[in-house]
């Protein structure tokens, strides 16, 4: 987690939840959990980025200037990212949808429970739950544009009454498993952050919430979606050994992009580290599997 003074150093938080530790063994070796884990498994193959605009008193209105230059920050990011799946000989097909109400509006009205996004997280020990029920709250009003379940091999509809719902909705219509849930509120100029949540999680689908339409920032939120991992000094590196690996890691790979969101999308990269984390590698090297959790975990090769 990281607030910057500066509006072009953008703050980036990871939420662990569900999760007692950030390992868990299986199969003799120790496996992350946001890797190839909830909705948003591996970064491979078709998936869905559905973006949510949200008008909140709290943020700015959004234009329509606004909302067309952050979802032209969009297009840019996925073909920054099917360009480094390319590189990489990784089938990656990302389809960018923005989110239309029925009356062809976009941006759904739902304000943050709190003065500031910020705020909402941190005021109080139920900031995440909070979060948790305003992405809820977005998710039931966003669920109006689309018509009844009508599909007859099934027993039972899909009634949109939460993120999960809405999820579920959009992989029968888009037909992929894959499905990034984005939604993005208008704090072009302001100090706010953008958060990935529930991304661990085995109870909860994952989402998350960004701020501001800077390509990096959208991709390394998008990232976290599929278990990649922040990989800058936050002030949760408290201990000088956290700080020293965050310091080795910056050094062996000074572009990637979970390390640095505050230049241009086309100057970062996405680290082997990354790649592991997001389903492009299988393992690591011993050099790097040192750099992400150090010479005493084996890691489960996935």
């Amino acid at each position: 987690m990281l607030k910057m003074n500066h509006r072009l150093l953008i703050a980036s938080l990871l939420i662990l939840l569900s999760c007692k530790h950030q390992y868990y063994k299986t199969r003799n070796a120790y496996a992350i959990p946001g890797v190839n884990n909830n909705v948003c498994k591996k970064l491979y193959g078709n998936v869905l980025l559905y973006a949510i605009f949200v008008d909140t008193r709290q943020a700015k209105p959004w234009t329509s200037y606004d909302i067309s230059s952050t979802m032209d920050s969009i297009r840019k990011t996925v073909t920054w990212l099917e360009g480094k799946a390319k590189e990489n000989n990784i089938p990656l097909d990302i389809n960018p949808v923005m989110h239309i109400n029925k009356r062809d509006t976009i941006p759904v009205d739902q304000n943050l429970y709190d003065e500031s996004l910020w705020k909402m997280l941190f005021s109080t020990p139920d900031g995440i739950d909070m979060t948790d029920l305003w992405a809820n709250a977005v998710a039931r009003k966003a669920a109006l544009a689309f018509p009844p379940d009508t599909a007859r091999v099934v027993a039972t509809k899909n009634i949109i009454s939460n993120r999960e719902r809405l999820i579920a909705r959009l992989r029968d219509k888009y037909k992929t498993d894959n499905v990034a849930l984005m939604y993005f509120i208008n704090n072009y100029y302001t100090e706010e952050i953008s958060v990935a949540i529930f991304t661990p999680s085995a109870t909860k689908t994952e989402f998350c919430i960004v701020s501001f339409k800077y390509p990096a920032v959208i991709a390394h939120e998008f990232l976290h979606l599929f278990g990649a991992l922040d990989l800058y000094i936050s002030p949760f590196n408290k201990k000088k050994k956290a700080v020293k690996n965050r310091e080795a890691i910056i050094q062996a790979y000074p572009n990637e992009i979970m390390g640095i969101t505050h230049r241009q999308i086309e100057k970062l990269d996405i680290s082997p580290l990354s790649q592991y984390l997001i389903g492009w590698k299988d393992s690591l090297t011993e050099k790097d599997r040192h750099l992400l959790v150090g010479n005493k975990l084996k890691l489960y090769k996935y």
